[in-house]
């Protein structure tokens, strides 16, 4: 218990006065119910995943796809980018945007926004171009768009290639390769966003089981499980970006394959990248 002094003036002399129990037991609750690491590790993950509602649908001409969603109940909002290499490059989200910037700098003007996407921007002043847009309620639906007037990686896309302008990690695909688990607690503890890039080294026209896949996972602290958020495949012939995040928290992504990492499997590789950051 800390005790703080208090000087009584009396005749009976000088009284030390202790503070009350409550501000220090609950700091010391706050910090029991705060998982560790190993707990975090040891934790499960929830029967059932949040449901992931599409805000938004861009096709665009060349061939890359970009999903805005939502996951429900825990309200963060994602990204999640596929190209076909050597027809479309993925492109590089600015550092900093919020994802409602991102969706007005790759749409034109015609493009209706996601009333979601306004909400999720936060307490920033909201950028001057949504004057100029429809915002709906319903999600949209949007094809044959011209590629869009944003930064995309450049280079020759292959298993060598790099994604992020900076990760937590990466594995150049190669056969037999393990799945990854990671945890935003061997990293510095929480954060408001989970990236995870993939591409799948096997060619284009090759069966389309042979995918690899990552997933997105937040710890939920009330269940004491990670709950699911985004579970998607990369065929063969594509890259992926998934990206999730929106307030603090305990982060997990795992990246594994449909070939059960089988080494005999020797066109079955692909590389991944991952971080998680604010």
């Amino acid at each position: 218990m800390r005790v703080i002094p208090g000087l009584l003036a009396a005749s009976a002399g000088v009284l030390m006065l202790t503070a009350p129990a409550t501000t220090p037991a609950t700091a010391t609750t706050k910090a029991v119910n705060e998982p560790t690491a190993e707990e975090l590790r040891a934790a499960p993950i929830a029967e059932e995943a949040e449901a992931e509602v599409k805000l938004a649908m861009l096709r665009y001409r060349n061939g890359l796809t970009v999903e805005f969603n939502d996951s429900r109940p825990s309200g963060d909002v994602g990204i999640v980018q596929t190209a076909f290499i050597g027809r479309a490059g993925l492109f590089v989200r600015d550092s900093g945007d919020s994802f409602l910037e991102t969706y007005l700098k790759i749409t034109p003007a015609s493009v209706a926004v996601p009333r979601r996407l306004v909400e999720a921007h936060g307490a920033e002043p909201l950028p001057a171009e949504l004057q100029r847009r429809t915002v709906t309620e319903e999600p949209v639906e949007a094809d044959g768009l011209a590629a869009p007037a944003v930064r995309t990686m450049s280079g020759a896309v292959n298993c060598n290639k790099t994604y992020y302008p900076w990760y937590h990690w990466r594995d150049v695909g190669h056969p037999g390769m393990l799945p990854r688990d990671s945890y935003s607690s061997s990293y510095g503890g929480k954060y408001v966003n989970a990236d995870s890039w993939l591409i799948n080294c096997a060619a284009a026209g090759n069966p389309p089981q042979i995918a690899a896949r990552h997933r997105l996972f937040y710890f939920n602290n009330a269940l004491g499980k990670w709950a699911e958020q985004s579970d998607t495949l990369v065929y063969p012939g594509q890259e992926q970006h998934v990206e999730k995040g929106l307030v603090n928290r305990y982060r997990r992504v795992i990246q594994d394959d449909t070939w059960g990492s089988d080494p005999d499997c020797l066109s079955c590789k692909y590389t991944r990248e991952g971080r998680f950051h604010d």
